[in-house]
């Protein structure tokens, strides 16, 4: 093949030298190997394509050794690029290879200089790029189309509109994958929601309660209040009421109904019970109720004994029914000292008098005293807390005057749902908005313009394209989404 105009790393020769022929050869050379066997003959093995001469034939009209100077700055020691007008879509790589001695010093001198094409192609000066777009199965889908006579590399950017874990390339001859398959969007997990908190007397959103489930015989005939003295307190009486119901324990009932039911729940407290003399008798406790007015949990504290200043704590458990059973208790001496009352003025001074129930499925935690007391039941497991009660009285028979117990409040509160399970975000490796490039021939992934090595999957090939039509798939995880893909070549020429 023969022309007349070539470029040189964008340098116009004919600018520099009068150009009379530019000789390509037209296929490299060729070298077929193949294994001789006496009983079926010759076996093709490979095919193997060496390199091809591009030889310039030229005048250089005046300044002969100048101009040999200036293109040999040109040629020498760098992989060249050279461009013939006459292929103004194709580019050569190419190294000067040699030049004839000049016919001539002075001026009109021809000369003639070869480059070596060591691949032996000629590549598109353009790449062609291929949009992705999803096929019927969902699956983003691209036919490339090579017009060139050599297998090509394809470089590949993909942006996404949803994280993903993995990228996977796939072709009839072979597959890319980066990241891992195995990665997933998140799990399920669990969180607490605060339902309820009522700290420093401030239990404004209580209200008076007319029946007290955990123990219908505990009537209300008077009303409970709080305020903010002692850091804080709910359960102050009347300085004297009488059982007006005819209970066997008669007082006031306050109770919280919660803004979202709770199967799992945490209640933490804080309690005081103290008496001022050894005769006096009282009783406190807090239960939960489902939304059937069934008791589910609570705790009482009680002290009935009048010669003796001992007092009594309760863990209660109901029955799914509506009935309560105490299933441990201890007894205790409601004094104001620490030890021996966990729930008296010295503990309270010194923020020691908190409790807590924890309800988990059919599993209930009572803590007391630094210690923790487990119990089970089954008939609670799927019950769901509704509402809170609060009740203080007296015994019947007893006064209120004088003979009731001196302390009996509630300070601080707190009811958290638990266990609530929700869908926890796992951040993948490529984030939404993320751009994934893939360069063929450089064999490397770029993530958002940074070198991912340790994302090549082992057993990953980066799959070239050969003349003719190849679909190629992009894979990724199954939570995400491509928002675009292109796929580009550079087409080569024998």
């Amino acid at each position: 093949m023969f022309f007349k105009k070539l470029k040189c790393d964008g340098i116009a020769l004919n600018d520099i030298v009068k150009i009379s022929k530019v000789i390509v050869q037209p296929v490299a050379d060729i070298e077929n190997q193949s294994d001789d066997n006496a009983v079926s003959g010759r076996t093709f093995l490979h095919q193997h394509r060496g390199s091809k001469i591009i030889q310039v034939e030229a005048v250089i009209p005046e300044n002969v050794f100048a101009t040999i100077d200036r293109l040999n700055r040109i040629f020498t020691d760098k992989e060249l690029v050279l461009e013939l007008e006459e292929q103004p879509d194709r580019v050569y790589r190419a190294r000067f290879s040699k030049m004839s001695t000049p016919t001539s010093f002075v001026r009109n001198a021809d000369i003639s200089f070869e480059f070596e094409i060591f691949d032996g192609i000629s590549n598109a000066k353009h790449g062609r790029i291929f949009n992705f777009a999803k096929n019927a199965q969902g699956i983003m889908e691209a036919t490339i189309v090579n017009d060139g006579s050599k297998a090509v590399h394809v470089n590949y950017e993909v942006e996404l509109a949803k994280e993903s874990g993995f990228l996977g390339i796939v072709t009839e001859y072979g597959a890319s994958q980066f990241g891992k398959v195995e990665e997933v969007d998140g799990v399920i997990a669990e969180k607490s929601v605060q339902l309820a908190s009522n700290k420093a007397g401030n239990f404004a959103n209580w209200t008076n309660g007319t029946v007290f489930y955990e123990n219908q015989t505990k009537k209300s005939v008077t009303t409970m209040t709080a305020d903010t003295q002692f850091g804080g307190r709910l359960g102050i009486l009347p300085g004297s009421f009488t059982n007006s119901a005819n209970g066997r324990q008669f007082g006031a009932i306050k109770e919280l109904a919660l803004s979202e039911s709770a199967q799992n729940w945490y209640l933490w407290a804080k309690a005081w019970f103290e008496t001022g003399q050894v005769d006096q008798t009282g009783a406190w406790c807090l239960a939960v109720v489902d939304s059937n007015n069934n008791f589910i949990a609570g705790m009482a504290i009680e002290k009935t004994n009048t010669t003796q200043n001992q007092a009594t704590v309760h863990f209660l458990l109901g029955d799914g029914a509506g009935g309560s059973r105490s299933v441990h208790y201890i007894n205790f001496t409601p004094s104001k000292y620490i030890p021996p009352n966990p729930y008296g003025e010295d503990s309270k001074n010194e923020n020691r008098n908190m409790f807590d129930i924890r309800k988990e499925e059919d599993k209930v935690t009572f803590f007391w005293y630094g210690k923790y007391f487990v119990f089970y039941e089954s008939k609670i497991r799927s019950v769901n807390a509704n509402r809170i009660q609060f009740f203080v009285g007296q015994y019947i028979g007893r006064s209120t005057a004088g003979q009731l117990v001196t302390r009996m409040y509630l300070n601080d509160f707190s009811f958290t749902k638990i266990k609530v399970p929700y869908w926890k975000d796992i951040p993948n490796r490529y984030k939404t908005g993320s751009i994934l490039q893939v360069f063929g021939e450089e064999g490397r992934l770029y993530v958002d313009n940074q070198v991912a090595l340790s994302d090549e999957i082992l057993g990953t090939r980066y799959i070239k394209v050969p003349p003719g039509e190849t679909k190629i798939q992009l894979l990724v995880s199954s939570f995400s989404e491509i928002k675009r893909a292109t796929a580009e070549i550079k087409e080569a020429f024998s």
